[in-house]
């Protein structure tokens, strides 16, 4: 089957979006459970218990595992409509408290992301981005 140059770039899109994606999702994840100091900073200030951070962490963890691993298809979907409201709900946190764009335009940005990966996901059965990275290194 010849692959178009629409399909092909649309594989870099969804590649890309998923990248950046999940590589913040996972350090997120493992700063949120750490509870390292900018964590600890953040969540003071949005007036968060500390506790939120370890609920943000292990959902992220467990929202990665979903998008990368061999899952249900629902599974799949509730990860990311999971990321999207932690990522949605972070820049609405920001904003409720009077932050300044700096700190709320970064969430907005990975919500977007996280949509527009979940927009461009390949169909069912060939999604998982590892196995397309690996096709990728193989053609």
């Amino acid at each position: 089957m010849k692959t178009s140059s629409k399909d092909v770039a649309l594989r870099v899109a969804y590649l890309g979006a998923t990248g950046v994606l999940l590589t913040e999702s996972v350090v997120g994840s493992y700063w949120d459970i750490a509870r390292i100091p900018y964590v600890r900073d953040v969540f003071d200030r949005l007036e968060y218990p500390m506790y939120f951070a370890t609920i943000l962490g292990v959902a992220k963890a467990a929202a990665v595992a979903a998008i990368v691993l061999p899952a249900p298809p629902k599974a799949e979907e509730w990860a990311y409509a999971g990321l999207t409201f932690v990522y949605g709900g972070a820049a609405a946190s920001h904003v409720a408290v009077g932050d300044e764009p700096k700190a709320w335009v970064g969430p907005l940005v990975f919500a977007g992301l996280t949509l527009t990966s979940w927009g461009l996901r390949p169909p069912r059965g060939r999604r998982n981005p590892l196995a397309l990275l690996r096709r990728s290194a193989r053609a």
